[in-house]
């Protein structure tokens, strides 16, 4: 995947379906935003999952890759703040999520090698909720979420923007998440190594990729 495993100094993990795997909690931000798309256009819920649906299917046929869920918000005239203030008051992850001790394992010696950082599109308050439940925020230098960023993944512009804050060349970030096109299509464009996962247990792949464990 990469020819220098000495030279990664950085991992940039993505948070939802990379560190953690949960339908209900998928499905209450899918529910959340098909409210606000309902509140905005004054129809009800039924009527605003269409929207989203039909939204979504037009980005993808435009873009031949499927949308982030913020960014077919954008695309339906909703703002980002007030999208993700509506995630904040309907998403309710303390109902499905508890201390994980195989990912603060995983997560634990990992960043006894490298300095670990979260870049998700999700917003500040439920990402620090999230990895709160789940024993691993004090494992994170630093969390990028769509506060610093601005802009939904994937885009080039956010991706530089975290990259230069954290400091360091392309070839130095291992970026890790369960979407290709979402979390690692900017990255290996650009030079960074990546890795697809699809559940937690497959961060075990790092440490054999970094040369951890045999």
């Amino acid at each position: 995947m990469f020819s220098d495993p000495s030279e990664i100094r950085s991992i940039v993990f993505d948070l939802d379906g990379t560190l953690y795997v949960c339908p209900p909690i998928a499905a209450e931000i899918e529910r959340a935003a098909a409210a606000m798309v309902a509140s905005t256009r004054g129809v009800d819920l039924a009527q605003g999952r269409d929207l989203l649906r039909r939204a979504r299917r037009r980005l993808g046929e435009m873009y031949d890759e499927e949308p982030t869920l913020t960014r077919t918000c954008l695309e339906l005239g909703i703002d980002w703040p007030d999208f993700h203030l509506a995630l904040q008051n309907g998403v309710h992850p303390e109902r499905y999520l508890e201390y994980d001790p195989v990912l603060v394992a995983l997560l634990d010696s990992l960043s006894e090698h490298c300095e670990l950082y979260i870049y998700t599109n999700n917003n500040l308050a439920l990402s620090q909720k999230i990895l709160a439940l789940l024993g691993v925020q004090s494992l994170f230098r630093r969390i990028y979420t769509i506060e610093f960023t601005g802009l939904p993944k994937p885009d080039r512009e956010a991706f530089f923007r975290v990259i230069d804050d954290i400091g360091g060349p392309p070839e130095s970030f291992l970026f890790v998440g369960d979407r290709e096109v979402v979390d690692l299509k900017v990255p290996r464009a650009h030079g960074s190594p990546a890795l697809l996962v699809r559940e937690a247990a497959d961060l075990l792949q790092i440490h054999k990729l970094l040369g951890l464990i045999p």
